[in-house]
């Protein structure tokens, strides 16, 4: 099934023809849905970038760091991030960021993240603190990738 929005798509399915399972396409987000035993959840959703603010000296490192809503359940992370000085590491226990506050409150918490490897680094993380403030937690590194990072709402 196919509509121009939830509204539309409420409108025209009464409740007592609603059954599990049951998927429709929303024009607009452009997403889809699906019918669960007692509501519509999102399965996918064309996601809208916002741009994360970064903390004075930082910078990007290959595509611009970002945030979205994703299903409304999830905040998801893109783009690296790197200091903005040439030659200069990220160290460790920083705050390179914050996740803008029009998506929501996420769950506060670590995150595993891909950072530069330097030899005897093995991993690094992101702390997420719930006022959405983002902390590298680590060895310094000369970059961090945020790709891929999903952070519950809380």
């Amino acid at each position: 099934m196919s509509f121009a929005d939830a509204a539309a798509r409420n409108a025209a399915i009464p409740s007592g023809e609603l059954r599990p399972g049951m998927l429709a396409w929303l024009d607009n987000p452009g997403s889809l849905t699906v019918r669960t035993a007692s509501a519509w959840r999102t399965l996918w959703s064309n996601l809208a970038w916002t741009d994360i603010t970064l903390e004075t000296g930082y910078g990007l490192y290959g595509t611009t760091p970002q945030a979205a809503l994703d299903g409304g359940n999830f905040i998801v992370l893109r783009g690296g991030v790197q200091k903005s000085a040439a030659g200069t590491q990220i160290i460790g226990n920083s705050v390179i960021g914050s996740i803008p506050s029009s998506l929501g409150n996420p769950l506060s918490g670590d995150y595993p993240i891909a950072m530069q490897w330097l030899g005897s680094i093995s991993a690094g993380r992101i702390y997420v603190a719930p006022n959405r403030q983002i902390t590298y937690v680590g060895p310094d590194t000369g970059w961090l990738s945020l790709n891929g990072v999903r952070i519950p709402l809380a």
